[in-house]
């Protein structure tokens, strides 16, 4: 009686130019591929995983990435799943700070404007001060807890890289016959297998905050503190027009701030600083919010 054919799996080692892969931060030169064919032989799909991935999958429970080199579609035509390169490292952190950072900037101003409006109106109660205080405390607990959140995020992922390279680096002196043992390929490069400074799973501060409704303000009745801070916020508008490939694309300070009655900006250009009286201030803020591009600032200064 003839046998019956069986499924079956083939593992084999991959070496490539580099191939981006899901779930990897640096591009892979050598991975595990697993092709699983049918009972006719036929290919279902072929799977790459890192090395790192691979040992994760054999080692314990739960769910692995991986990346589909190929597999056949419901039309039983082999498809190639594309991966993206990743992010960079870099805008990774930066995008975390945003998502976490992003109510804190909230409360901050709100507590600013608080403080302007209590200076405007000259009563400055003991329930505002506790109130605000309160509020301050929870924008420092919030700033703790997300500056934890991103340093282990970050020390995570400097483990997975290591691991990584160790992986691909161990493979490639072998293949060009170098025999290192693993203690050996350690000194090389030490991985990571947890982080490296905290070991309990922190979540970030989240708490959607929005931000107090208050009136619309009128130029004419801002305060000197308003002034320049309005102010700041169009040379900040301005900064983010220029082409950054200039030589000297930055045409301001990242201050103008008040002093009494008088608005004071400090210019990138110029030695010294502009002071100007109240109105003065006022009129040069309905200048510069008449404007749209930084090149008409250029023109009109």
């Amino acid at each position: 009686m003839k046998e019956k054919s069986k499924s079956s799996v083939l593992m084999s080692l991959t070496s490539s130019s580099g191939s981006w892969l899901n779930g990897c931060l640096q591009p892979q030169h050598y991975f595990v591929s697993l092709e699983i064919n049918d009972p006719n032989d036929k290919i279902v799909a072929r799977v790459a995983l890192s090395f790192e991935q691979a040992a994760r999958m054999l080692l314990y429970n739960g769910t692995v990435e991986c990346t589909l080199e190929r597999y056949r579609d419901s039309n039983g035509n082999l498809v190639t799943e594309d991966v993206e390169r990743p992010e960079t490292v870099h805008e990774r952190m930066k995008n975390r700070l945003n998502e976490t950072h992003n109510s804190l900037a909230k409360r901050l101003e709100d507590v600013r404007r608080d403080v302007y409006e209590m200076l405007n109106s000259g009563k400055v109660g003991k329930s505002n001060l506790s109130e605000l205080l309160n509020e301050i405390e929870t924008i420092q607990s919030h700033y703790a807890s997300n500056e934890n959140f991103v340093v282990q995020q970050a020390e995570e992922e400097l483990g997975s890289i290591q691991n990584n390279a160790a992986g691909q680096l161990g493979v490639f002196l072998q293949s060009h016959g170098a025999n290192l043992k693993q203690e050996e390929l350690l000194q090389l490069i030490p991985t990571g297998t947890s982080p490296l400074a905290i070991t309990k799973k922190i979540e970030p501060a989240k708490d959607d905050y929005v931000m107090k409704i208050r009136p619309p303000k009128s130029i004419d009745d801002m305060n000197a503190r308003e002034i320049a801070d309005s102010i700041q916020k169009v040379f900040r508008k301005f900064e983010s027009q220029q082409d950054e490939n200039e030589k000297h694309h930055r045409l301001f300070k990242p201050n103008a701030f008040s002093k009494g009655n008088k608005t004071i900006i400090k210019y990138i250009s110029y030695q010294g600083e502009s002071i100007l009286q109240l109105d003065e201030a006022k009129t040069y803020l309905k200048f510069l919010m008449s404007i749209n591009h930084v090149d008409q600032f250029k023109r009109h200064k």
